[in-house]
């Protein structure tokens, strides 16, 4: 938004409709995946690679805004950023699945787990991201959500449903 916004002081001509246009066809204008990307319906399963402040913030404003009788979120990380201003965003009436994603840069998802309850997030560790994904896909009814998130890596390694 901060680049149209240049643009648009440099007389691009960039109006409302462009930039809905650009963002409602995001997937197939770039092949970027994992921008409140829907994976499933039954039970409604999105990923998304929010992964700091801004965009969590975002992100718990989409769950709020979804119809679902129980939340399940898996969540994994990098260890080099401070979390403690994402993971307090992060609703705690959710069941997590703490893990991590394949990198040198990855936080242990047990090591995760521990400061997310500290936020009063709880739930499960289970390191590999599809084994997690499975695990709520296991556990969650036809009406619960699955948020799938927390690291563009984490993102990146969700297999083909």
């Amino acid at each position: 938004m901060k680049a149209i916004e240049i643009l648009d002081q440099n007389n691009w001509g960039i109006t409302q409709q462009h930039i809905v246009s650009g963002l409602s066809h995001v997937i197939s204008s770039t092949g970027l995946k994992g921008r409140w990307q829907q994976l499933s319906e039954k039970p409604l399963i999105i990923c998304d690679t929010g992964h700091n402040e801004e965009g969590i913030s975002e992100v718990v404003n989409q769950i709020k805004a979804q119809t679902f009788q129980k939340l399940h979120i898996v969540w994994g990380a990098v260890g080099d950023k401070d979390l403690s201003t994402i993971l307090k965003l992060l609703p705690t009436h959710a069941t997590y699945y703490f893990c991590e994603p394949k990198i040198p840069r990855a936080l242990k998802a047990d090591q995760l787990a521990t400061l997310a309850g500290t936020f009063g997030l709880t739930g499960e560790v289970i390191q590999d991201v599809n084994e997690a994904l499975l695990k709520a896909k296991q556990n969650a009814a036809e009406h619960d959500m699955i948020f799938v998130g927390g690291s563009t890596f984490v993102v990146s390694e969700i297999e083909n449903l």
